[in-house]
């Protein structure tokens, strides 16, 4: 049998997860911009991750975590689901599919072969829609970030596909994932639009208090403008790591704070400071545009510390560290103060 959803439209876009709901929020007829999810889902964050295989850094909120916001923000229904026998996740996909609903799932990176990362460098948060299946071909269509005009870069080159044919086994594999980060276990989701509100000021002024609130304040070191400050000490340690683990941690992090990595530039703060231009319009706040326009500048300093994690994964050089420690300490002083800015002006407006 084959099925599928001819009236979805697949889009490329700049994070997994912001372009999924993008693509679901589009299909139900509720459209939103990715930046604008992304903030109302309070997105903007920061975690200095320290993982055996390499120290990793994340500069947005959890998984899950960050889709429950934006459900209570707007007032949908998002029930996440996962069960251990892969078969009835499968089952549970098709029939979704039947029903006209394309499947928002979550899958680790490297077993999606199309995006040709290191067997290693799992992220099973990453999220896709299924939106077909051909069982004579044994495989659901996928659609990802990547789109045939929005092209994303992998670490075996270019690609831009409206979707993808991946076969049922290698999607088992990504799906029922164990591995962490965020281990993919079979999570889904389904959707239900009926207490959907639209966006408000009300809206838009609490996401953007609670991002300052935890970003300055949050009681754990190695996390919000803390962890930004912290990850600028810790990076002069990596001089101890072997020449694998270095070029390890150069290629991770590159792809954790690049655009290439489905951060949107400059590890979220770009797509934030989009928000913010978008959410003054609302607030007719001019002071919180020209925070937005800052935010944009920001990211642009976080992507030159992204350059130099790739050339660290070129090279292997360990003179990079000290160099990299000196410009994080400096977006941290300046994140710091445009956070701060942000948090008065919210409250103060």
């Amino acid at each position: 049998m084959k099925n599928i959803i001819d009236a979805f439209k697949s889009e490329g876009g700049k994070h997994c997860i912001t372009n999924s709901l993008k693509q679901i929020f589009n299909f139900y007829g509720y459209p939103l911009s990715e930046e604008m999810l992304f903030g109302i889902g309070e997105g903007l964050d920061f975690t200095y991750i320290n993982l055996e295989n390499a120290p990793m850094v994340s500069g947005r909120s959890k998984v899950m975590e960050f889709e429950g916001v934006i459900a209570d923000r707007l007032g949908i229904n998002i029930r996440f689901k996962q069960n251990k026998n892969y078969n009835k996740v499968f089952d549970a996909a098709k029939k979704m599919i039947d029903n006209g609903q394309p499947v928002l799932a979550y899958a680790d990176m490297p077993f999606l072969r199309y995006i040709g990362m290191d067997e290693n460098s799992h992220f099973g948060g990453h999220s896709v829609i299924l939106f077909g299946y051909d069982d004579e071909q044994g495989c659901f269509y996928v659609s990802d970030r990547d789109n045939s005009d929005y092209a994303i870069r992998t670490p075996e080159g270019s690609i831009r596909e409206d979707y993808h044919l991946v076969d049922y086994v290698q999607m088992q594999t990504a799906r029922s994932s164990n591995f962490r980060p965020f281990p993919a276990n079979n999570k889904y989701a389904e959707f239900d639009f009926s207490g959907f509100q639209g966006v408000n000021k009300n809206i838009l002024t609490s996401s953007i208090t609670s991002v300052c609130e935890k970003m300055l304040n949050s009681p754990a070191g190695l996390k919000g403008v803390s962890g930004i400050r912290k990850f600028s000490k810790e990076i002069k340690k990596w001089v101890k790591f072997d020449n694998d683990k270095l070029k390890r941690a150069g290629i991770t992090n590159y792809f954790q704070i690049n655009a290439d990595g489905g951060t949107g530039g400059g590890i979220f703060r770009n797509m934030y400071g989009i928000f913010l231009i978008e959410a003054a319009e609302i607030l007719q706040c001019n002071v919180i545009n020209q925070i937005g326009n800052q935010f944009i500048i920001l990211s642009k300093q976080w992507d030159i510390v992204a350059d130099s994690m790739w050339k660290l994964f070129e090279t292997g050089q360990s003179e990079l560290l000290s160099s990299m420690s000196e410009s994080i300490k400096n977006i941290y002083e300046k994140e710091t103060d445009l956070l701060t800015k942000l948090r008065d002006t919210i409250q103060n407006p």
